[in-house]
């Protein structure tokens, strides 16, 4: 995995003046994904990253009627298809001493590398503001994708925007409150990104194609890479994105998966039996209420729940009354 960063020359030789730690996770379950940790070398302390929004299921819902298609796309190597500051690149070095190949069997790429240290030139995996940093500069290239909104040969040409504002007159609750519309009639097509997972919406399989292929050969020419081998057709019942699955067959429903569904199933049946049994491990419900923040992302009735569960797992915390878990005013902290 690191060889590959180096070969691609993400990582190359420089001056050095700190290093980050590495280690591999898995990802799914027949693949490693490399982690560089930019904690432990206490890089991470001196770097500020704002909090920032992703697009949900719920997002789509404004570009979405009955009948319409979806396709999705995926960026590859995220993070890795945008630079590091050249400032901070001294201080992302990485020890490839037992990483090395001598001898006769090492590659081409490699001759002439003989330091032992080598630091990153691109957004790494770890870096406290590699994310919102990636994800600026993917919401800059989808602007550009969009292109003349005018142009009515775009397919992403809109002509106005149209509130469906609940209890005004002409309200309608089966369109969405905001829509961008075509000079057609139709909403106009739209792409969300959700980190590198790629959703776009259209009134026909047509014109959703068109939007795909052109929001795709836009990053490819910014040099984003887009993994053609995973872009899907267009359809009116996609697979899961974000975590939800919808269907805009006959209405617009969102759902979840079946393994998410029964995967939720049994954690509540197992948080039952936490409480009939009267004994509860912190690190298994912090491990539950986890996964369930992403269902209640489909299934927002869910929050409720999920916020006693947070009550519960956090109660305990100085400030907090010990029979509700709700945090007490400073007034009456003692």
């Amino acid at each position: 995995k690191v060889d590959k960063f180096r070969e691609r020359e993400y990582m190359v030789p420089g001056v050095v003046k700190g290093l980050i730690h590495m280690f591999a996770v898995d990802k799914g379950t027949h693949d490693k994904r490399m982690v560089f940790d930019g904690s432990g070398s206490g890089l991470n302390a001196t770097l500020w990253a704002p909090h920032f929004g992703l697009p949900t299921v719920r997002c789509t819902h404004r570009s979405l009627l009955r009948g319409y298609w979806q396709n999705d796309m995926d960026i590859g190597e995220m993070f890795l298809c945008f630079w590091l500051h050249l400032y901070l690149r001294r201080f992302v070095g990485v020890d490839i001493r037992h990483l090395k190949t001598r001898g006769p069997d090492q590659p081409a790429w490699e001759q002439g590398r003989t330091r032992d240290w080598e630091h990153w030139v691109r957004n790494c995996m770890g870096l406290r503001d590699s994310p919102v940093r990636s994800l600026q500069l993917m919401v800059r290239a989808k602007f550009i994708a969009y292109g003349d909104r005018r142009d009515t040969k775009n397919p992403f040409h809109w002509e106005r925007v149209v509130l469906n504002i609940p209890g005004s007159e002409d309200y309608d609750p089966t369109k969405p409150w905001v829509m961008k519309v075509r000079v057609d009639g139709h909403v106009a097509c739209e792409v969300y990104v959700y980190v590198d997972d790629g959703r776009m919406t259209g009134h026909s399989r047509g014109i959703c194609w068109k939007a795909s292929r052109r929001f795709c050969a836009i990053l490819n020419a910014l040099g984003i890479q887009e993994a053609a081998r995973k872009r899907s057709e267009p359809s009116m019942h996609p697979g899961p994105w974000a975590g939800s699955v919808t269907n805009t067959e006959g209405e617009v429903k969102v759902t979840v998966s079946r393994e998410k569904w029964a995967k939720a199933k049994a954690q509540v049946a197992e948080l039952q039996e936490m409480a009939k049994a009267g004994t509860m491990r912190l690190h298994r419900l912090r491990q539950i209420r986890g996964f369930l923040g992403y269902f209640v992302r489909t299934y927002r009735w869910g929050n409720p729940y999920l916020k006693g569960l947070h009550l519960t797992i956090d109660g305990w915390r100085a400030g907090c009354d010990p029979l509700t878990g709700w945090k007490r005013p400073v007034r009456r902290r003692s």
